[in-house]
């Protein structure tokens, strides 16, 4: 299929799907548009939606408005701040330098940054690239992102990780971290000699024509199609201005999407985009590297572990998920496919809502019906 024909596919396909005109038997499509209607009838003022099933865009809508007594409707090319989900875009970048060899996911932090000290030489001189895009440096979890919140600066911030220390031996134990994650952004700007986000922008976004992503606040205010973040207060929900700090950390929490583009970006996940992100890279990211903590969804998810970039784990014995969420102050984002059956979603919405997990429950509800229905 030409680039032409793509864009006018997936134009139709946009087209189509907003009309709410899913296929026949597309069970899991269906349920989910009621789902985020029914959400936004009891009060979340916006949401976009993707649903992929067997490898093909299903549905791809917008639901609501983009601000709270405004009459500017959410549709597929709204574009949220995707808080965390950005980290899976810092994974595949590193993975199109190791794949020319200018970079290894093993590469040593120190001395490759030689800004950068650990509070114990020793073990600081053990932690890789992988460690990084895995949360497995053995520093305390979380480490400064208080500080970020408060807006102290990242170059500051970069010269207090001496204090930080380690709980464990780097690799083997899971911390989650947004400083700490940032400097594989910091090594592949050094690698490429190009600015980070422009690295990304270039190798990711355009050849993947995701034309409504981009990278930090100034971006996000450019963009004319866009959300307004909201909290929840006693009447419902508030409008407030977009949170800066963790723009700070690109690597970390730094892109602005919309539905389009996150699906073309799940497709890319398996395996459609092969020059752009190599199917050995993929196995290498949706690798499990560390059993972690997944406290939101309890003890309905089994064997959940990060690998690079991205969770994974099984539901109710079915193996092969994938998934990244986020949460920036007023937004909530998921992102979750499983790779055997080419099967995902994508849910953004522009408030903070229990409804962004349960929805990724809801879809596994749905999936474990809807494939038990076809194999047996």
């Amino acid at each position: 299929m030409s680039k032409l024909c793509k864009v006018l596919w997936f134009a139709a396909l946009i087209t189509i799907t907003n009309q709410s005109a899913a296929a026949d038997n597309d069970d899991i499509a269906l349920n989910l548009d009621t789902y985020v209607k029914n959400a936004v009838k009891k009060g979340i003022p916006g949401a976009s939606l993707a649903v992929i099933i067997d490898g093909n865009v299903r549905l791809l809508r917008g639901y609501g408005v983009t601000k709270t007594g405004g009459a500017k409707k959410v549709n597929s090319a709204t574009v949220f701040p995707l808080a965390s989900i950005s980290k899976t875009f810092a994974s595949a970048a590193v993975s199109i330098l190791v794949n020319k060899g200018i970079l290894e996911w093993d590469t040593h932090v120190i001395p490759y940054l030689d800004n950068i000290e650990f509070s114990d030489a020793e073990l600081g001189s053990e932690v890789t690239l992988r460690h990084l895009l895995s949360h497995t440096t053995g520093l305390v979890p979380q480490a400064y992102s208080d500080l970020l919140e408060d807006n102290v600066k990242y170059t500051r911030i970069l010269q207090m990780l001496d204090r930080v220390k380690f709980v464990c031996d780097p690799g083997n134990c899971y911390g989650y971290q947004n400083i700490v994650y940032n400097l594989s952004a910091e090594m592949l700007a050094l690698a490429s000699g190009m600015d980070y986000a422009t690295f990304v922008k270039e190798n990711v976004f355009i050849p993947l024509e995701m034309d409504h992503a981009s990278y930090g606040l100034d971006a996000f205010k450019a963009t004319k199609n866009r959300v307004v973040p909201h909290v929840k207060v006693k009447a419902g929900f508030a409008a407030v201005k977009p949170a800066p700090y963790y723009y700070r950390v690109p690597a970390a929490a730094g892109v602005n999407a919309s539905a389009q583009d996150l699906a073309k970006w799940m497709l890319a996940q398996f395996g459609h985009n092969p020059t752009v992100i190599r199917p050995s890279s993929l196995g290498v990211m949706h690798k499990p590297h560390i059993r972690a903590n997944q406290y939101r969804y309890r003890k309905q998810l089994s064997n959940v572990y990060y690998g690079l970039g991205w969770r994974t784990f099984d539901y109710k014995k079915i193996k092969g998920f994938v998934h990244h969420g986020g949460w920036v102050k007023g937004i909530r984002t998921e992102m979750l496919f499983n790779t055997e059956t080419q099967t995902g979603i994508v849910f953004l919405t522009n408030c903070e809502t229990d409804v962004a997990r349960e929805i990724v429950l809801h879809f596994l509800k749905l999936y474990k019906a809807h494939y038990q229905q076809q194999t047996s």
